[in-house]
């Protein structure tokens, strides 16, 4: 008997069943990106939190980041009235969600790089939230494991 070109049946069973094995292992962690994108905010938060006490060492100058949660940004700044040295929008998807700090949602360094305005900020995404703080006095910030929200159903 002569084989013709082609796939038999149960070869295309066989293989659509090992496509949807697969499909239901990678369907559930499809949210990387969605961690990536919130690692990624918490990360340039900390650079520009350190770009901030930098500056305020290097030009011996008062610096200072305020946070606006309500409008998802902050910037910063060295006068008050004056312009903004960066301003940063937080990316669509990424909020954020709780800021508390001793002075007004506002971290201060000292012309020594110092602070006394320690404090967290909490960012989040749909289904992740992360937690930085800032230390008072030395301004060390460390970036916390991302956790996933509990979602009440």
């Amino acid at each position: 008997m002569k084989r013709k070109d082609g796939f038999t049946l149960i070869e295309l069973i066989i293989v659509l069943s090992i496509i949807l094995i697969i499909a239901a292992i990678v369907v559930p962690s499809l949210h990387i990106t969605e961690r990536y994108a919130l690692k990624a905010a918490a990360m340039e938060l900390k650079s520009d939190i350190l770009y901030t006490k930098t500056k305020a060492v290097k030009d011996s100058k008062r610096y200072w980041m305020k946070i606006y949660k309500d409008s998802n940004l902050y910037f910063i700044t060295s006068d008050a009235f004056g312009p903004h040295h960066k301003v940063v929008y937080l990316n669509e998807g990424i909020e954020i969600e709780e800021a508390v700090f001793s002075t007004d949602n506002t971290i201060k360094f000292t012309i020594k790089g110092t602070t006394g305005s320690g404090g967290r900020i909490c960012l989040r995404s749909k289904h992740f939230r992360v937690k930085i703080t800032v230390v008072p006095a030395t301004g060390r910030v460390k970036i916390y494991s991302i956790e996933k929200i509990k979602t009440n159903h």
